[in-house]
């Protein structure tokens, strides 16, 4: 009986540790999608599928950076940067400033 109590307990405290692990994650992702602030200079197209590629080339003091961050229509930040950029349809590119919310 003790030992089938210990093998319970080990496992309820797997499946929480790995419940704990996974919701983690999910919050860090979910602040990397949405983003406060564009602190890049670049350009912005919208790709055939509605998401945005940002490709970023100059921090808001002047640093050369070769980056590329891309919004799918389902990030939590992309309405907010389609409406920072002023609207765009498949295919249009625009460069883009610094920005704050």
């Amino acid at each position: 009986m003790r030992a089938t109590m210990k093998s319970c307990a080990l496992f309820i405290a797997a499946a929480l540790g790995a419940a704990t692990t996974c919701f983690g994650e999910d919050i860090k992702l979910s602040r990397s999608v949405a983003r406060p602030s564009m602190p890049y200079t670049g350009t912005a197209t919208m790709l055939e599928d509605g998401s945005l590629s940002l490709h970023l080339r100059l921090t808001d003091d002047g640093k050369p950076i070769n980056e590329t961050l891309t919004y799918k229509t389902t990030d939590r930040g992309y309405d907010d940067v389609l409406r920072h950029l002023g609207g765009l349809g498949p295919g249009d590119t625009k460069s883009f400033s610094p920005w704050k919310d």
